[in-house]
C-alpha cells in the first residue's frame, strides 16, 4: 500500500524549521564576538570577514543549487545542504585556528544556500492555489525567528557551545526531510554522470537564460534587488543611527529595534494575506501588494528618520518595519507563478542570486560610506529613496504577470502530460 503523502501544512512546518535553523546558523557568530576575540586574538577587521565568508559563497551557490533541484529529488538536495551546514557549524566550533573557522563559514554559506530556492519550489507545488503567498510568508518567518535564535543562543551559551547547539538539530532535520516529505521526480533531464564541467555549465546557463527570458521575472528580480539593498542598509545601520543621531541610549535603541522586529513578523504575514486576496481579483495582485507595502514604507521611513526621539518616532519606525517586510511571501509566490515549466527552483535561485549578490551584499558598505561622509540622516534617506525606486520598478510587473503566469500554467500542464 502506497504511503499517503503528508499534508501541505506538515511540509510547510518542516521547511519553516529548516529556514529557522538556516538563519540561526547565519547569525550565530554575531553574538559571540567577545568570545572569538578572547580565544583567537582577532580584531574587528578579522571579525568582519565572518559575514563576507558566509554571504559570498551563499549567493554564488544559489544558481547551481536551483539548477540541481530542478533535475534531482528536491528533498535530497535540501537534506544535503542541511547536513553540510550542520557539519560545518560543529567543525567551526572545535577548530583552533581562526582561518579554519572562516573556511567553515564558507561551507555553512554553501549549505544554507539550498534552503530558500528549493523550499520555495516545493511549496509552490503544494500551494498552487490562492494561499500560496501566505504559505511562503509563513515559511519566511524563519528569517526573523531564526535570526533572533542565532543571537539569543549565542548570547546565552557563548562560543563554542552555541554553534554546536544550533548545528546539531540539523542532522535530525535532514532525516525528517528525506523520510517525511514525499519525493518529487526530477522534472528536467540531468547530464550523464560522465559529462564534464563544461556540459553542466552550459545546462546551467541555458536554464538561467530561460528564466531571464520571462519579462516578469526580470522585473521582479530588479525591483527586489533594489529593495534588498534598502532593507540591508537599514538593518545594518538602524541601531547606530538611533544612538548617534537620535541620542537614544543603547538600551532604548535596542528595545525599539526589538519592537520593529516584532512588527516585521506581523508584516510578513500581512503581506502574504493581502497579496493572496488581491490575486483573487487581479492577476497583478501579488506584485501589487509588494508595491503597496513599499509605497507605504517610504513616508513611514522618512518620518522615522526626521522625527526626534519620542512616541512619534517609535510609531513611524514600527510602521516602517511592518510595511517593508510585506514583500517576502508575495515575491516568492510571484516568481513561482511565472517560472518556466520544470525550472521553478532555478527561477527562485536567479532572483535570490541577484538579491543577495547585488542588493544585500554591498548595502551595508555603501550606506556606511554615506554615513561616514555625510552623516546618518543622508544615509538613512538614501535607503528610503531606494524603497521608493523599488516600488516604482515593481509596478512594471503589473502588465506582464498575467500573460506570463497564463503561459507558465499552460506549459506546466503540457509538461505534466509529457
Amino acid at each position: 500500500m502506497a504511503r499517503r503523502p503528508p499534508a501541505a501544512a506538515v511540509v510547510l512546518a518542516i521547511l519553516a524549521v529548516a529556514n529557522l535553523l538556516s538563519y540561526a546558523s547565519r547569525n550565530a557568530p554575531f553574538a559571540v564576538y567577545d568570545d572569538l576575540r578572547a580565544q583567537f586574538g582577532v580584531d574587528d577587521r578579522d571579525l568582519g570577514w565572518l559575514g563576507t565568508a558566509f554571504m559570498l559563497p551563499h549567493a554564488l551557490a544559489t544558481l547551481p543549487v536551483g539548477w540541481l533541484a530542478d533535475r534531482a529529488d528536491r528533498r535530497r538536495v535540501l537534506a544535503a545542504g542541511i547536513l553540510l551546514w550542520s557539519a560545518a557549524g560543529i567543525l567551526g566550533a572545535v577548530l583552533d585556528s581562526y582561518a579554519a573557522v572562516l573556511c567553515t563559514r564558507v561551507l555553512v554559506g554553501l549549505g544554507t544556500a539550498a534552503v530558500v530556492p528549493v523550499a520555495n519550489a516545493i511549496l509552490g507545488e503544494r500551494y498552487a492555489g490562492s494561499h500560496k503567498a501566505l504559505a511562503m510568508a509563513v515559511f519566511n518567518l524563519g528569517l526573523f525567528f531564526g535570526g533572533a535564535a542565532g543571537f539569543g543562543v549565542g548570547a546565552g551559551l557563548g562560543f563554542p557551545a552555541s554553534w554546536i547547539a544550533i548545528a546539531a538539530p540539523g542532522f535530525l532535520l535532514a532525516v525528517v526531510v528525506v523520510t517525511v516529505i514525499d519525493a518529487k521526480a526530477a522534472t528536467l533531464p540531468t547530464a550523464q554522470a560522465t559529462a564534464g564541467l563544461g556540459t553542466h555549465l552550459r545546462h546551467l546557463l541555458t536554464d538561467t537564460r530561460a528564466v531571464l527570458a520571462v519579462p516578469t521575472l526580470r522585473r521582479l528580480a530588479t525591483a527586489t534587488t533594489v529593495m534588498a539593498f534598502a532593507a540591508g542598509g537599514l538593518q545594518a545601520w538602524l541601531l547606530d543611527f538611533l544612538q548617534r543621531d537620535k541620542g537614544m541610549s543603547k538600551e532604548a535603541a535596542t528595545s525599539l529595534f526589538t519592537g520593529c522586529l516584532v512588527a516585521g513578523l506581523f508584516g510578513v504575514l500581512a503581506g502574504g494575506r493581502v497579496a493572496d486576496r488581491l490575486r483573487r481579483r487581479w492577476a497583478w495582485g501579488r506584485p501589487g501588494a509588494i508595491a503597496l507595502g513599499m509605497a507605504l514604507t517610504v513616508p513611514c521611513g522618512i518620518g522615522a528618520i526626521l522625527l526626534p526621539a519620542g512616541p512619534a518616532l517609535t510609531a513611524s519606525a514600527v510602521a516602517t518595519m511592518f510595511f517593508i517586510t510585506w514583500y517576502h511571501g508575495p515575491m516568492a509566490a510571484s516568481v513561482d507563478d511565472v517560472a518556466p515549466a520544470g525550472r521553478e527552483a532555478s527561477a527562485q535561485a536567479v532572483v535570490l542570486f541577484a538579491t543577495h549578490l547585488i542588493g544585500t551584499a554591498p548595502s551595508s558598505r555603501i550606506i556606511g560610506e554615506i554615513n561616514e561622509r555625510w552623516g546618518g540622516r543622508p544615509a538613512m534617506l538614501t535607503a528610503a529613496a531606494a524603497v521608493a525606486v523599488a516600488a516604482l520598478l515593481m509596478t512594471r510587473a503589473f502588465a506582464t504577470i498575467g500573460p506570463d503566469a497564463a503561459a507558465a500554467g499552460r506549459a506546466r500542464a503540457a509538461f505534466a502530460i509529457t
